[in-house]
């Protein structure tokens, strides 16, 4: 089944611009740091759900985190996007990638020892050294690269997942409570799949597991895919989807990005290989817009922090008015801890809030029965009002102002690709995709591609209508040899034996750029 029509040309990638997104930015850590994080840390957030958010937080660049077991492509996907190699990459077969690696923008490419990252306090990995300690830190490191796709994200490469205890014993930290570090700080997640090996293992599945309450973020691609027959692809997708049904619980089928997300040329029949174009343009439309979702993904982030604070500081507070002024208190609060679910009613009743926005009930009982500074209910600080009227602004006139400054933004932030003097014709001057055939939004067509594809179609004759005039003579219209004689050439002798039409092969020609050299390249 090998293409018959010779190597395909390298895709070109996409170039991403943040920089038209930062005043919003400015304006959402500038609404968290005055009215959302004081309340945060007075309502014990960092202990019920998740840390708080850092200045580095909002100046950090948005991140995608790719995540799959070993030699799935993640690190070959990687050097795709940067069009170069970078420090401390390794490549092939065998579980070669044994450490975090975050691939940054810099002036010059090198290595960063991850005790450095995690000391200094204006990356966003600042955390990491108090969370996980020397043991994560030596396996954990960075690196700069000149890169166009660079100045726009930082990507995240992670070890293969491994199966038994080379996962869970012979590492000295918790792969999956990184991931769960990682996962609400990245603004896109790739979750990667070898076609030759989508069978999900227990290790693998508590991974996937972490990365349930961040859907939006997930992004589910199988790799490999040219290397497999027809047959072949369809059995193994159906697999994966049905695997990942029974993992990712969600009422509508995941979608899954089929192709070979690398530099080289595909490997099988031409007839599939628009397939695995579309696919992977899709993948580059979607990782080119992480910029503006990132923006917007912030601006949920502060509506989602605010609603959830507001919930956590009401439930506190009624918790500190419950407890007695004398009498034995750890009995009360036990009994408190135990009708938990009664106090969720109470307070959604009172304040007229929506069931959504409270958290999980045993999550929350297990914390306030475990943790520390839950200890003694009656020294909870005491609620301001003002707070709460904060909140409220926030929610009605501070996130409606600045998505009214964020619509006014054009292009969608993307920047043109660098070697073409065309615009992208992917995005329109609201920032929204246009839906047109899948095209190479970073290389505008050849010329003569398009000129081949306007004489192609000209010369595609307009099918007759054998209904729209009674033929003279009142012959029936309805007979076979009436039939026979206006209906229009069928579809396959028209394209010819090939089953590829010149329309066909413009549009492919136009949906690449500078071409790369064989396949002969592993993949890991």
């Amino acid at each position: 089944l090998r293409s018959s029509c010779g190597p395909m040309p390298k895709r070109r990638g996409p170039q991403c611009d943040v920089a038209a997104f930062d005043s919003i930015l400015d304006g959402v850590r500038s609404i968290y740091m005055t009215k959302v994080r004081p309340l945060e840390e007075q309502s014990l957030v960092q202990h019920f759900h998740y840390p708080l958010l850092a200045d580095c937080d909002f100046e950090a660049r948005p991140m995608v985190l790719l995540v799959g077991q070993y030699s799935v492509g993640k690190t070959s996907f990687i050097r795709y996007l940067l069009e170069s190699d970078f420090p401390g990459m390794h490549v092939g077969p065998e579980p070669t990638t044994d450490r975090f690696q975050a691939i940054m923008y810099g002036a010059a490419a090198r290595e960063l020892p991850g005790n450095a990252l995690a000391s200094n306090p204006d990356t966003p990995f600042y955390e990491l050294s108090r969370c996980f300690g020397n043991a994560f830190l030596s396996k954990f490191s960075g690196c700069e690269v000149p890169s166009l796709f660079a100045r726009g994200c930082t990507l995240i490469d992670t070890p293969g997942v491994l199966s038994g205890r080379k996962q869970t014993e012979d590492r000295l930290y918790s792969y999956e409570d990184v991931v769960r570090w990682f996962a609400p700080r990245a603004d896109l997640i790739l979750l990667m799949f070898d076609a030759h090996k989508v069978d999900i293992s227990d290790e693998f599945k508590r991974v996937i597991e972490v990365l349930q309450g961040h859907d939006d973020k997930v992004r589910v691609v199988m790799n490999k895919a040219d290397s497999l027959s027809p047959e072949e692809l369809l059995r193994v997708n159906s697999a994966l989807s049905w695997s990942l049904s029974r993992i990712l619980r969600s009422p509508e089928s995941r979608r899954v990005y089929v192709g070979s997300f690398w530099d080289a040329p595909l490997r099988h029949g031409n007839f599939l290989n628009p397939l695995f174009e579309s696919e992977a343009v899709a993948l580059l439309t979607d990782l080119a817009a992480v910029p503006r979702n990132c923006t917007v993904g912030r601006i949920n982030a502060l509506v989602a922090r605010t609603r959830r604070v507001r919930v956590q500081a009401l439930l506190l507070q009624h918790l500190r008015a419950e407890m007695p002024k004398v009498g034995s208190k750890d009995r009360k609060q036990r009994e408190l801890i135990a009708g938990i679910e009664d106090v969720f009613y109470a307070v959604m009743k009172r304040h007229n809030l929506p069931a959504g926005d409270f958290p999980d009930v045993s999550k929350f009982r297990h914390t306030l029965a475990t943790s520390e500074a839950c200890r003694d209910f009656a020294k909870f600080k005491k609620l301001d009002p003002r707070s709460l009227d904060a909140l409220e602004a926030i929610l009605s006139t501070d996130v409606a102002q600045l998505m009214e400054r964020f619509d006014a933004i054009p292009g969608g932030g993307l920047a043109p690709a660098a070697t073409e003097a065309s615009p992208s014709p992917s995005v329109h001057a609201g920032g929204a995709p246009v839906a047109v055939p899948p095209m190479d939004p970073w290389a505008a067509a050849s010329p003569a591609a398009a000129q081949a594809k306007e004489a192609a179609a000209a010369s595609t004759p307009t099918p007759a209508d054998p209904w729209s005039h009674p033929p003279p003579g009142g012959t029936d219209p309805w007979s076979t040899q009436s039939l026979g004689a206006a209906l229009p050439e069928s579809e396959p002798n028209r394209r010819g034996a090939g089953g590829g039409g010149g329309a066909g092969s413009a549009v492919l020609d136009g949906l690449f750029g500078v071409g790369s050299a064989g396949g002969g390249q592993s993949r890991s």
